[in-house]
């Protein structure tokens, strides 16, 4: 009998491991540090945010090709349901964050991470692309993928410590390690974030691939990471005083000139207020770069937001034809830079929230999309800057669990996700 009891107990306490409480359960509903909030309750942009997640987790998390226990984010029709090492930082960035007694998004976060490890490089870094059957297309890294995923295994230890059977904080520090020995060039003092392990650094560079606000907690595990931060700045300076618009290119040299892939502010450099943007809210840098872009677009647009492009010369002339969640959702990000931007932001905030989801193209644009939402909402908080909530107007505040909206626009096409 006592035998019996032994293993319920056990059983019940590797549960509680597995499944360890969050200590920064969904919504966090935080007024960041710097900026300002769309002009809208918390419960309301919590509820946006669920609703958003729930949309999303159902058409792209999915186990098919997957090992025992794993979990994997894939790119639907238009890529034949494969994986790039991008879906799974997005994913663990999103599990982390949105973790509560309803959402229970530890599994997934566990699930992306194990499917991470299973698509190594020689490098230890994942394999940026991967086919639905699980087979490895192409093995070289990421580092916008690697770096979310690093700053994700952090904030996981934040969320729910690093004692159960995953020591996050140890993985996310060896990770931290990986990215700056094989993904950052340094030449003559000169600290540049490559597209990946094996090309790029001298020759050409990704500015969306720069993460300053996840840098200034890094430093704390390798001073250098503050050389790459004053690098990022440094590029941003560049097209600051090279034109009037605020925006930056797709690809570029170091020294900001044009490479031979694009150099225009299209799919990849719509994330680039996205980073500045978060880099404001949590150290309060980059204000001056997020103004002269809000000037611009707003003015272009004349504060509307359905007029928003997916594509701009770096002069502002357009060349995109769509309106698109990719880009309407990092500009929502830019614009909570400061007050006198607060009915551009709202207007931003309500046309993202309206705005189509799915369909063949949607992964991209719908993961970004709810990304923004998270940060938009007060719910991507920095973990290094506050507290667990524990007192009890917090902790009560932290339970709500929203009533996701009726999706507007969107359609569940297919459950893809399978448990």
């Amino acid at each position: 009998m006592r035998k019996v009891a032994n293993i319920i107990i056990f059983v019940l306490f590797w549960l509680t491991a597995a499944h360890a409480a969050p200590n920064y359960p969904f919504p966090q509903n935080w007024q960041y540090k710097y900026g300002t909030r769309p002009a809208l309750s918390p419960e309301v942009m919590a509820a946006d945010t669920q609703t958003a997640y729930l949309d999303w987790s159902a058409r792209y998390v999915t186990t098919e090709g997957c090992a025992q226990g794993a979990y994997r984010v894939h790119r639907y029709t238009a890529y034949d349901f494969d994986t790039i090492s991008a879906g799974i930082g997005w994913g663990m960035l999103i599990a982390v964050l949105l973790d509560n007694g309803q959402n229970q998004s530890q599994k997934y976060f566990d699930g992306f991470w194990q499917y991470y490890q299973g698509h190594l490089n020689d490098s230890g870094l994942m394999a940026w692309k991967i086919d639905r059957a699980g087979n490895i297309l192409d093995q070289e890294s990421a580092t916008e993928a690697d770096e979310n995923v690093a700053m994700a295994l952090l904030f996981a230890n934040k969320q729910w410590g690093s004692a159960g059977q995953i020591n996050y904080l140890k993985a996310g520090k060896e990770l931290i390690t990986r990215i700056f020995s094989y993904e950052v060039k340094v030449s003559d003092e000169d600290y540049v974030v490559k597209p990946g392990v094996n090309w790029g650094g001298k020759d050409i560079i990704n500015p969306a691939y720069f993460d300053p606000a996840f840098y200034r907690i890094w430093k704390n595990y390798d001073k250098r990471w503050l050389n790459v931060t004053d690098r990022a700045y440094k590029l941003y300076e560049i097209f600051y005083y090279r034109y009037k618009t605020g925006l930056y290119p797709d690809w570029c040299v170091p020294e900001g000139s044009t490479s031979y892939l694009s150099y225009n502010f299209t799919y990849d450099a719509s994330q680039v207020p996205l980073n500045i943007g978060l880099d404001h809210l949590w150290h309060g840098k980059g204000k001056k770069y997020l103004i002269r872009l809000n000037n611009w677009i707003s003015e272009k647009t004349g504060e509307r937001p359905d007029l928003i492009l997916d594509g701009y010369k770096l002069n502002g002339t357009p060349i995109g034809k769509y309106n698109n969640a990719a880009f309407v959702g990092p500009l929502a990000v830019a614009a909570m830079v400061a007050p006198k931007y607060q009915s551009w932001l709202d207007a931003l905030y309500q046309h993202l929230v309206l705005m189509e989801t799915g369909g063949n193209w949607g992964y991209y644009p719908d993961t970004i999309r709810l990304v923004s939402l998270l940060i938009l909402s007060g719910n991507m908080p920095n973990l290094w800057d506050i507290k667990p909530l524990r007192d009890h107007d917090q902790l009560e505040r932290s339970q709500f669990i929203p009533t996701p909206k009726p999706l507007v626009w969107g359609f569940i096409l297919s459950n893809n996700r399978t448990e």
